[in-house]
């Protein structure tokens, strides 16, 4: 399954950023990122690229695997 809203928001804090900070991190708007962290099916919801998850946890040096094209944090 891939990363959830909920998901996202708990590792950013657990890496202490911002979501500014986390936005700069994959090299997006601090709005992007909210959007990322908003509960699906509201409107301005919006998934988080796989790419993007990837960026984040290489350059945060967070262990993940891919299955089936989709990044999971281990």
């Amino acid at each position: 399954m891939p990363i959830t809203p909920e998901e996202l928001k708990k590792l950013r804090t657990k890496l202490g950023l911002t979501q500014e900070e986390a936005a700069k991190v994959v090299h997006v708007s601090k709005r992007t990122w909210v959007s990322w962290e908003i509960k699906r099916g509201l409107d301005n919801y919006r998934k988080m690229p796989e790419g993007l998850i990837e960026l984040l946890c290489i350059k945060k040096n967070i262990k993940y695997k891919t299955l089936d094209n989709e990044i999971h944090i281990v």
